[in-house]
């Protein structure tokens, strides 16, 4: 298997409205920016009003999960990409 097949597991750690504590969602991914792509993704389809507060991504190898939020910072990028498919559809 190629490097650039292989899924890794990501966890989104948000916050919404209604909420006390932290949460977590969870995607299978090639990248940080494809697992963001799904979460933004669901937010629009499932119309959740949530912040999101880290990316982070699980070492294969260890029991530790590695910080990409970097990834963040693309955000409206990503949104903007989104709503350009829609518009195709």
């Amino acid at each position: 298997m190629k490097d650039e097949d292989r899924l890794y597991e990501f966890r989104l750690e948000y916050l919404s409205g209604n909420s006390v504590g932290h949460n977590y969602h969870y995607y299978l991914a090639h990248d940080a920016r494809e697992a963001l792509y799904y979460q933004l993704e669901m937010m629009d389809h499932k119309h959740w009003n949530i912040q999101i507060i880290k990316l982070e991504r699980k070492c294969p190898y260890g029991n530790k999960w590695i910080d990409e939020s970097e990834v963040l910072e693309k955000i409206n990028e990503i949104k903007e990409r989104i709503s350009n498919l829609e518009k195709k559809a």
